[in-house]
């Protein structure tokens, strides 16, 4: 429990208990001046004079109680909202979480593997299409056009795809594709990559549609990108 708690249940602690006495004095008032009605002479001006000031002392202390909670839980109230602008001015200082350099340099990073990938896959789906046109020019047959292409020879069907010696195909999938199986993978991953408030899905709408909208965010990372050096958008 922290100080504070501990403050704020004390003083409701004391505001219950000034008022149990409280009401206790106004039932001993009570109680005397119904016993002076029913005629009983024991009762005293002076017991009703010290019931009633006990009565109203006891009030006065459970306004003082109930004021004293009031201005507790006042400056817990003042502590808890300076310690909430205190994260807030953390999370907004330079190289925290809000560091909008930082998000553009990671930006960057992923710009430039995303360049290499789709370089090494154009490259890959060239080298394919290179073989099996070489296969072509050394007068290897179509093996689209043969019922059992022989086994442990190279083979091609076109000029655009080949089977290996040891059976494996090769076809120059579409760059575009591969890059749609790792966003699709990596939404799956992440459970649904956020894509704002009030918006389709990730995979629900056109990318080109989401991007349009991106452009206009704040910060634009496109643009600190290339201010960085990492290429247009």
């Amino acid at each position: 429990m922290t100080a504070t708690t501990t403050d704020q249940t004390e003083a409701e602690h004391a505001v219950a208990q000034a008022e149990q006495e409280a009401s206790e004095a106004e039932q001993l008032l009570a109680a005397l001046e119904e016993r002076v009605r029913d005629g009983d002479d024991a009762v005293t001006p002076t017991q009703l004079a010290d019931a009633r000031e006990l009565g109203r002392f006891a009030k006065l202390r459970a306004e003082a109680a109930r004021r004293k909670a009031e201005r507790t839980a006042q400056a817990a109230a003042d502590k808890q909202r300076a310690a909430h602008l205190a994260q807030a001015t953390a999370i907004t200082a330079p190289g925290g979480p809000l560091d909008a350099g930082a998000l553009a340099v990671q930006y960057a990073a992923a710009r430039d593997a995303v360049r290499a990938f789709v370089a090494a896959s154009e490259a890959y789906n060239a080298a394919i299409t290179e073989a099996a046109e070489l296969l072509a020019a050394a007068d290897v047959p179509d093996s689209a056009n043969l019922p059992h292409p022989e086994v442990g020879v190279m083979a091609r069907w076109g000029t655009k795809a080949i089977r290996l010696a040891d059976g494996t195909s090769l076809y120059p999938t579409g760059t575009g594709l591969r890059l749609a199986v790792l966003l699709a993978d990596l939404d799956h991953e992440i459970r649904g990559i956020p894509t704002g408030d009030y918006q389709p899905p990730f995979l629900r709408e056109p990318l080109i549609t989401q991007a349009d909208r991106g452009r206009d965010a704040k910060p634009q990372l496109h643009l600190m990108e290339a201010e960085l050096g990492g290429g247009g958008a």
